[in-house]
């Protein structure tokens, strides 16, 4: 019973870990399409995202 606990916790943390990674690259590529468009006003507001980053 134990060793299926373990089991399901590990399996949650592995799931957690890939959304993680995959909200990573939305955010990723949002800023990428945001500052690749970057011809636009410059006194235009763009709010602050924050870059969380990739993991190799």
């Amino acid at each position: 019973m134990m060793i299926q606990r373990v089991e399901m916790c590990i399996s949650l943390v592995k799931l957690a870990f890939e959304f993680v990674v995959v909200v990573a690259e939305a955010v990723g590529t949002v800023i990428h399409e945001n500052s690749s468009n970057s011809h636009h006003s410059i006194h235009e507001y763009s709010p602050f995202i924050p870059f969380v980053g990739f993991l190799p």
